[in-house]
């Protein structure tokens, strides 16, 4: 009867999911002798668990009897939170391993012993796999070990045996395992010959491409990364002897006791025996000659990765699931998107590393050459700079780096069509990278174009000019491409411009028009220019202060020397603030906007010149990457006069919007200044565009990055925009409550002294 009831509120628990009746009878049967109170603390983690998988949900409540003589029912739903993670991070079998025998470890580590943690031996295991493997890899702690070729993941205490020089001998044979697969190669980054059928584009790992082109592509993982364990297992014996033979004395013999019902069991139990056991047991899998391959230290991933499709067809079931094998601590887990990120992080910095010395090399050309060039590209594009067409690297054949005479033949570097050979250091650089990765990208070659052209641009530009009509100066700055996800080093050349001083009738028309809003304006913003406190223990003041007196007498009777500071006095605290307007001044804003954008400024000069802040006018436009454009309005420490006025009066539309540069030179300005609160505000009326490439979502994100270097310089930026379109991009640029859009024109003089008052006070 009670079973019957049992069944029925299981069944009411995790309906309409209805399970079989069998199924859950077998499974219930055992605890209808236990209490009512546990029956029902049992039924409570049905919902908990029956979502995530039916089949672990068997598996506890079969198990609940066995755990019940371990586990207390308040320990239990932490026992059950920390096998819902095992399955979530490593899968069914990785919690059911939980479940079955890691009870005592657990209640061990419930009682803080039994473990070494990694926090306490850390200094020591950096320094020694950094030295073992000659580079700086990070050591970092994950819930499982694996590594992504930059950084080894290792869990954050070891339990494995009850001694921890046992255990942290363990911790340092997961870290040089992990090493291992690095240091044999094992994470394939181009096809071998032979696999040109797997399709796999440049930014895919091929082995990763390759292992998801079976049929199980679980199962052929498992198989490679055991067999790229047997490489990796040989050479550690050859390179580290001592480390495998302190390996095989205290960990491989309590290991050898945890076999697995497993189609790859005998696979993974060859990692663990001596050599000769090794070759046996290999030889039923292998040919002499593929493990001849193996135990001589000779075979490479490529093997691995054939041997790999020839033990599938023998190990694959079609009609059973196949579970992945739990793999051996040190042996970690094959984490193939992890290192594929990883990689094209590292190809990105080595990129820019190989574009920089590819721009130095090209600059070191002869002059003639230079100009040739220079001239060449100016007469087929119109453009300022080495074109990207320009510039193209050639090879004999595809670089694979794995025979001595394609170590030795020299890569060329063709320029205009001209082929010249490359210093030394740098086509050792570059086979270096061809070796890593396998091609190299042709926007590294075309960044390379870039500071090139950039640089002779800045040369070109520096000789003697109008300064009227030339900038006086000229500065670059990079640029964020979202596509590579790295900057284009010093891609944008700013140039400055003084806006010529032009007497109109523009400024007091202005005024008049707003007479009494300018009185009001500087009324308030008057009363913003000090705070008022008071502060004590001063030599003179506006009253006394009684403390100080009370202790001056004391110190007085004391036979102490007392102080002559018994006074408060009123301070008023100057404000500490410095803000640069940036105005747009694309063509776009011809008409209505560039009468409003003036009669704004005219009127925050005005209002400002009561208040002492220090602030900055510059305006921006320009026509491509090599023209960007800053028109000098007023600097921070110039004063506000007749100058500043008649440049006010002198803006007009120009070209196009590109903000990055403006932005980024604003920063740069306020990093200087020492003030408590410093801010750049854009004055503009639409998106960032400019004529070449630099729009749409290139423009939004290259001008967030901008935006997110000034916060990270502790510069506050804000946007005020007409715009109607702006609600769709400004707040993923500035984020919330860092912009505002006006929907009239007419309303921007009005608003803008008004949202700056806010801004900061």
């Amino acid at each position: 009867m009670k079973l019957a009831l049992f069944t029925e509120r299981f069944y009411d628990l995790v309906a309409p999911d209805i399970p079989n009746e069998w199924d859950v009878e077998e499974v219930l049967d055992p605890l209808i002798d236990e209490s009512d109170l546990v029956c029902e603390a049992i039924l409570g983690h049905i919902p908990v668990i029956w979502p995530v998988s039916h089949s672990l949900c068997y598996d506890f409540l079969r198990l609940l009897p066995k755990t019940l003589q371990h586990l207390s029912l308040e320990q239990i739903p932490h026992w059950i939170g920390i096998t819902l993670d095992c399955y979530e991070t490593d899968g069914l079998r990785a919690a059911q391993r939980f479940m079955q025998d890691d009870i005592e470890n657990y209640l061990k580590k419930l009682k803080g012993s039994g473990g070494l943690p990694l926090a306490s031996i850390e200094r020591k295991l950096l320094p020694y796999i950094r030295g073992v493997a000659r580079n700086e890899l990070q050591l970092k702690q994950g819930k499982t070990c694996y590594t992504d070729t930059t950084s080894i993941f290792v869990p954050e205490e070891l339990r494995f045996s009850t001694n921890n020089d046992v255990n942290f001998l363990l911790y340092k044979l997961i870290l040089t395992f992990q090493w291992g697969f690095m240091a044999c190669k094992s994470f394939i980054n181009r096809a071998p010959s032979g696999f040109s059928h797997i399709e796999c584009d440049e930014d895919t790992l091929w082995i990763r491409a390759y292992l998801a082109s079976f049929e199980e592509p679980l199962l052929a993982r498992d198989i490679f990364h055991c067999l790229e364990s047997f490489r990796v297992r040989i050479f550690l014996t050859q390179e580290l002897p001592g480390l495998m033979r302190a390996a095989e004395k205290h960990i491989f013999p309590q290991l050898l006791l945890k076999s697995q019902k497993h189609p790859l069991n005998s696979l993974q139990q060859a990692l663990i025996k001596d050599e000769a056991e090794l070759f046996t047991l290999l030889t039923s899998n292998l040919t002499d000659r593929e493990c001849e391959k193996y135990i001589s230290g000779e075979a490479s991933s490529c093997d691995s990765a054939e041997i790999t499709a020839k033990l599938f067809r023998t190990l694959f079931q079609k009609d059973v699931e196949y579970l992945p094998i739990i793999t051996l601590p040190f042996q970690g887990t094959l984490k193939l998107q992890a290192i594929e990120t990883a990689k094209k992080i590292q190809e990105q910095k080595m990129g820019e590393q190989f574009a920089d010395m590819m721009a130095s090399y090209l600059l070191t050309l002869s002059k003639k050459e230079l100009g040739e060039l220079h001239e060449q590209d100016k007469r087929d594009s119109g453009n300022q700079g080495l074109a990207e067409s320009d510039i193209s690297m050639i090879m004999d054949s595809e670089f694979s780096g794995n025979t001595e005479q394609e170590k030795d033949a020299p890569i060329l570097v063709s320029i205009n069509n001209e082929q010249l050979e490359m210093p030394v250091e740098l086509e050792e650089f570059t086979k270096s990278f061809l070796d890593e990765f396998g091609h190299l990208p042709a926007h590294f070659l075309s960044s390379a174009a870039g500071k090139a052209g950039q640089a002779m641009l800045e040369q070109e530009v520096s000789g003697p000019a109008d300064n009227s009509t030339q900038p006086k100066s000229t500065l670059s700055y990079d640029e964020w491409d979202y596509r590579r996800q790295g900057y284009r080093k010093s891609w944008c050349s700013l140039h400055f411009k003084d806006l010529p001083p032009i007497r109109t009738q523009f400024i007091q028309n202005t005024l008049a028009k707003y007479h009494g809003l300018t009185i009001r304006l500087r009324h308030q913003f008057e009363m913003m220019r000090s705070q008022e406190r008071f502060v004590k223990r001063q030599r003179e003041g506006d009253d006394i202060d009684f403390d100080a007196l009370v202790e001056s007498i004391s110190d007085s009777r004391a036979g102490i020397s007392s102080s002559d500071r018994l006074f408060i006095r009123l301070k008023r605290d100057e404000r500490d603030i410095a803000v640069v307007f940036l105005v747009d001044m694309s063509n776009s804003t011809a008409g209505w906007v560039n009468n409003a954008l003036k009669e704004s400024l005219v009127l925050m000069a005005e209002a400002m010149a009561v208040l002492g802040d220090r602030y900055a006018i510059y305006g921006f436009s320009g026509m491509r990457r090599s023209r960007c454009e800053l028109f000098h309005v007023k600097h921070l420490a110039e004063p506000y006069g007749e100058q500043v006025k008649e440049r006010i009066s002198s803006i007009v539309p120009s070209e196009y919007t590109r903000m990055g540069p403006p932005i980024r030179h604003a920063t740069e300005l306020l990093k200087d200044i020492d003030a408590k609160v410093r801010i750049i505000i854009t004055l503009t009326d639409g998106k960032p565009e400019d004529y070449d490439d630099y729009k749409g979502k290139y423009a939004i994100e290259d001008t967030r990055h901008a935006l997110l270097e000034a916060k990270t310089a502790d510069i506050h930026p804000f946007c005020i925009t007409i715009d109607h379109k702006a609600r769709e991009y400004m707040k993923h640029m500035y984020g919330p409550a860092n912009y505002i859009f006006i929907d009239n024109v007419r309303k921007l003089p009005q608003r803008i002294p008004e949202i700056y008052r806010v801004l900061t006070s």
